[in-house]
């Protein structure tokens, strides 16, 4: 069995677009870590709030 067959690679999740994959859409950023958009919803309290609320309004979906 090759390793490429028994392992799989992680897909980082966006923090901005709740429950998709980082698609790289920010140029020059190579995953969440570095993306200049989701510095910007972090930066400021009010998108911060909205994005954790829509975390939890999404997490709410997945229990209920």
């Amino acid at each position: 069995m090759s390793k490429s067959a028994s392992r799989s690679v992680p897909m980082p999740q966006c923090p901005v677009r709740t429950g998709e994959p980082c698609t790289l859409c920010f140029p020059g950023a190579s995953g969440p870590q570095d993306c200049g958009l989701v510095y910007l919803v972090q930066s400021d309290p009010e998108m911060r709030e909205e994005l954790a609320a829509r975390r939890r309004e999404r997490l709410a979906q997945r229990a209920g």
